[in-house]
């Protein structure tokens, strides 16, 4: 076995692409999935030929997909699996089966790691749970020489009738060990961040995990699968891990020298401690290169942030989840609203663009004069950007423990959707219907405001022919 293809098969209707980077709705934009790139990066190392096929970004149906495999001698297919992508990824194992009866088939992600016996249909699949570089390598090298892999960490796999669980492997305790992610598989073309608006664009991970107890939070999609793993046998977050700052700068330079422009580093939060943050900052400063993160906002202050704006920073991510206090209380966000407020003045005084991202319904306190208050605060603050969702209990947060003993959840169940537009939940004080609607509403509001229109109109780059159409089809999503 010498060919790894990783696979994204067709969207189910042809238009709207799965997010399998936060991995939670349908995208906005396309961004690159840093976590693949990663993993496909740790098997090139190993000697193995890698293949990345997307046929959701490129827009390509069930019978391209059908002819792709007929034609295709790959000796190993892969996916990374959401939770919002199982039906489509498992109904293109069904396809693959059909055609390849015995091809080895490797999930990894949020969605196998918690649920591998959804994906174990056969013995020729395998899920790689929580976090993957040093588990797939190994998996595929023992399927490779066909060596048995019960002494394969991290793994779970189908035999005889039966799903075993291999231990879990140990955390990866020098990020820095990783290999650069294998861009060059990906056509960087179809990668554009209208935050950002200069191309190529790429993202960039610098850390993993976050230290907070927030009820409800989903990390990025990998840290998700990394802490539902840890939870599970320790019970308990992983610790966070962080890459120095010079190997984060080496990765910069590098993405300088291969011509990109603009980058997204994607942590859950990239701020850990001024000396390491400012230190990264003072090594890019002079690449050229634009770039956005996200933050706590408890873990800026001026200091850092007026030399993340010297050294190109144009956007930080902060979640807000709500203005109202009691609500930050009880989900634990175990900040102030001050603290958000004063941090959002700092951005913006360095002419960074400040977005928050806001979860409607995010406790049972929610109420529609919650949510005004939030907006109200957020037009105060001439917030640049704003990111609403509505609050989605995923198994694995303690906020689903709380909502299926309530009995929030509609079907009595989570469900995978979109977050952005369904709502699974009916809170004490607001309906699910009336979730979808506020959340819609606040959108209109917020992206069809003049003034916003207006600052983005004025904005470099934005009369670029393709950042012009790029931005114009994000907020089309956003508002459809």
């Amino acid at each position: 076995m010498e060919k790894i293809t990783f696979l994204i098969p067709p969207s189910l209707d042809g238009k709207n692409i799965l997010d399998r980077v936060a991995g939670c709705s349908y995208t906005v934009y396309n961004v690159p999935n840093i976590f693949v790139l990663i993993s496909l990066a740790a098997l090139r190392e190993k000697g193995f030929t890698v293949v990345y096929e997307d046929f959701s970004i490129n827009k390509k149906n069930k019978e391209d997909f059908i002819d792709f495999l007929k034609n295709d001698a790959s000796d190993l297919y892969i996916f990374y699996t959401v939770n919002l992508s199982m039906k489509i990824d498992l109904k293109a194992v069904d396809i693959i089966k059909n055609i390849r009866a015995d091809v080895p088939i490797i999930f990894f992600g949020p969605s196998p790691t918690f649920w591998p016996e959804k994906f174990l249909k056969d013995e020729s699949i395998y899920v790689v749970r929580g976090e993957p570089e040093i588990t797939i390598c190994e998996l595929a090298t023992a399927i490779k020489i066909r060596r048995d892999i019960s002494g394969v960490a991290g793994v779970s796999y189908y035999k005889t009738g039966v799903i075993i669980n291999n231990d879990p492997r140990p955390l990866i305790k020098d990020l820095d060990s990783l290999p650069f992610a294998s861009r060059d598989l990906l056509d960087r073309d179809r990668y554009f961040n209208p935050k950002l608006r200069r191309r190529p664009f790429t993202t960039i991970f610098t850390s993993r995990g976050c230290s907070y107890r927030c009820i409800f939070c989903v990390p990025t999609s990998l840290n998700f699968a990394i802490e539902l793993e840890y939870k599970k046998y320790f019970n308990k977050k992983p610790p966070v891990r962080l890459r120095s700052a010079e190997s984060a700068i080496k990765e910069f330079k590098l993405l300088r020298q291969q011509g990109y422009k603009a980058v997204s580093i994607w942590d859950d939060l990239f701020v850990w401690g001024k000396n390491r943050t400012i230190e990264i900052c003072r090594g890019i400063k002079d690449l050229g290169l634009i770039w956005g993160c996200q933050s706590r906002a408890d873990h800026l202050n001026e200091d850092i942030v007026r030399e993340m704006a010297k050294a190109g920073c144009k956007y930080i991510d902060i979640g807000v989840e709500s203005f109202c206090q009691e609500i930050l209380d009880y989900v634990k966000k175990d900040i102030k609203i001050e603290t958000l407020q004063e941090a959002i003045k700092i951005i913006k005084k360095y002419n960074i663009s400040a977005k928050v991202n806001v979860i409607f319904g995010v406790c049972p306190l929610e109420t529609k004069d919650t949510i005004n208050q939030t907006q109200k605060i957020i037009r105060q603050l001439n917030i640049d950007q704003v990111m609403y969702n509505i609050c989605t209990p995923f198994p694995g947060t303690e906020l689903y423990d709380i909502a299926k003993k309530e009995g929030w959840f509609i079907k009595g169940e989570y469900e995978p959707s979109d977050v952005a537009k369904k709502a699974i939940i009916t809170l004490p004080h607001l309906t699910n219907k009336e979730l979808e609607v506020l959340v819609k509403k606040a959108n209109f509001s917020f992206f069809l405001d003049p003034k916003f229109i207006a600052k983005n109109l004025f904005k470099t780059g934005f009369f670029r022919l393709n950042n012009l159409k790029d931005t114009i089809k994000a907020l089309m999503r956003k508002l459809t």
